[in-house]
């Protein structure tokens, strides 16, 4: 997480509009707007002036201020727009155990637990997925407790805090919407929330797991809905349905591009992809997605190999916790685009989905200086071979797993119930390629490109040419109504004015292109739905 963006440009704003106004003496602003400047005789070189003069009182344009521009929304807006989900992308989720145990993640006093103590490591691990026992099973002490607003990290005995997404939740309530300041706030509330909603989640887990979750929130929360609007607004609305608004970060536009496309279906266990129903895009007007990693990211295969910092003084994820996490191997970019290299002098990618490469090289979970680490994360094991077994096991299934989750999402369509809006980040040097280092054994940076330091444009923008990869369907295959391409770091794109403009202009003011089947409009939402 970054500091925000900086405001305007001003490397051209001592250019001159015109060649021939080298020529002449550039008159104050005030002076080119006096009666007599405009009354000059029409010739050649008055009028050379009079325009180098206006074109002289030039100034860079101000941040949008979207609290004016939505200052005067009328209740009746409130009441009848359609309801918004908030899905945050990968760490974006506090994580505590139990319902009322302490924070490992995003707490109010610090980012995270410390790994290095063991209770703590297999907390903020889930179990190794072995045989076929559904990953929505594997037992954990935590549980997702609201969206993480602002992190907290303790830094020489003083709390230093950092904006995630309360920049995003405060442009939102500046278009009228009711999203509250804090977790606990947003659950205490009397009343519940109109149709402000956000959906926090263990963004450990499975996406696809993660998106059938979505699925029964999205049905939760349109019968709340209903019974709040009714007793607020007189409304009556069908529940079953009723069309709901999404903005999605980072991995969250993973979580929800799987649900439109899916709804509430597994992969399969045979290998294959599940149907395209489009259950999801029924259910949804309007979907935001806010730099997602669409053809992965090599951020997240590095982490996989090297562990992840979170900044000075501040605990480190090694490759064996992060290895547990079956969202982490779904993160990673795709094989066909060439982002891995093995060899010195390779040019050509490898197989990443592959369990032997991983072995033969050591990598992630495998790492054989991940061994006391995997002994603490495995307890009732004592042998390091049966734990390095069962570590296989588990990197196998997580390969395949992701594998297919990446077929599943990656086919060229288009939802054609929604009007998808995306925002891509750039401006600034993104891991791209990687070479694993044989002698450091580590993942090393070998070239980078455009994007919001997280994630590739190329990625975001779901470009299938890149990496020398020979495209044999569209270069682009997901349809969307309108891309934004905008400079800003991965999460600090959220905090933009520009956004913010962006963003509310698409939720509240730009009319429907695409609409639900008869059967599933709802008619209790507003105009062009």
């Amino acid at each position: 997480m970054r500091a925000n963006l900086a405001g305007g440009d001003e490397r051209n704003q001592d250019l001159m509009p015109w060649s021939a106004a080298s020529e002449t003496r550039q008159e104050p602003c005030a002076e080119s707007l006096k009666p007599g400047a405009i009354a000059m005789t029409l010739s050649r070189r008055s009028v050379m002036l009079s325009l180098t003069s206006l074109g002289g009182c030039s100034v860079l344009p101000r941040q949008p201020d979207v609290a004016m521009l939505y200052k005067y929304l009328p209740d009746a807006d409130r009441a009848k727009r359609r309801p918004l989900i908030t899905v945050p992308g990968l760490l974006g989720s506090r994580l505590r155990m139990g319902a009322n145990g302490p924070f490992l993640w995003g707490g109010p006093d610090r980012l995270s637990a410390d790994p290095d103590e063991p209770h703590a490591a297999r907390a903020l691990a889930l179990p190794f997925a072995n045989g076929k026992t559904p990953l929505g099973e594997l037992p954990t002490p935590l549980r997702a407790d609201g969206v993480l607003r602002r992190a907290n990290a303790r830094f020489l005995g003083a709390t230093v805090e950092e904006i995630v997404y309360d920049g995003l939740l405060s442009s939102l309530n500046s278009g009228g919407y009711e999203f509250s300041r804090t977790a606990p706030d947003a659950s205490n509330r009397p009343g519940g929330n109109p149709g402000s909603l956000e959906f926090a989640y263990d963004w450990r887990r499975d996406i696809v797991e993660t998106a059938q979750a979505l699925d029964a929130f999205v049905r939760t929360k349109a019968i709340e809905v209903a019974r709040v609007r009714h007793d607020r607004y007189g409304m009556v609305l069908n529940p079953e349905t009723m069309r709901f608004d999404f903005v999605a970060h980072s991995m969250g536009g993973l979580v929800l591009r799987y649900w439109l496309m899916y709804g509430a279906q597994d992969l399969p266990d045979d290998g294959g992809l599940p149907e395209l129903t489009w259950a999801g895009s029924t259910r949804t007007a309007c979907a935001i997605f806010v730099a997602p990693p669409n053809l992965g990211s090599a951020n997240a295969f590095a982490a996989l190999l090297n562990g992840r910092d979170f900044g000075l003084l501040q605990p480190r994820y090694h490759p064996a916790l992060i290895g547990t996490h079956p969202s982490a191997y779904q993160l990673m970019p795709r094989a066909r685009h060439n982002r891995v290299i093995v060899a010195p002098g390779g040019a050509t990618g490898v197989n990443i989905y592959d369990p032997a490469l991983w072995a033969s090289h050591g990598w992630g979970v495998l790492d054989p200086r991940e061994r006391d680490r995997l002994a603490i994360l495995m307890p009732d094991i004592d042998d390091s071979g049966t734990r390095r077994a069962q570590a296989t096991q588990h990197l196998a299934r997580m390969l395949s797993r992701a594998e297919q989750f990446h077929r599943a999402i990656d086919l060229a369509a288009t939802a054609p119930y929604t009007d998808m809006f995306l925002v891509a980040g750039t401006g600034l040097d993104t891991l791209a390629t990687s070479r694993f280092d044989e002698v450091d054994r580590r993942l090393v940076q070998l070239s980078m490109e455009e994007g919001d330091g997280v994630v590739l444009r190329a990625s975001a923008l779901s470009d299938e040419g890149q990496g020398g990869h020979i495209r044999t369907g569209p270069n682009r295959p997901i349809g969307y109504r309108t891309v934004l391409l905008l400079p800003g770091e991965h999460v600090a794109l959220t905090n933009s004015p520009v956004f913010s403009d962006n963003l509310l202009y698409w939720l509240l003011d730009a009319p429907r292109a695409r609409a639900a089947p008869l059967a599933t409009r709802n008619d209790g939402a507003s105009a062009g739905d």
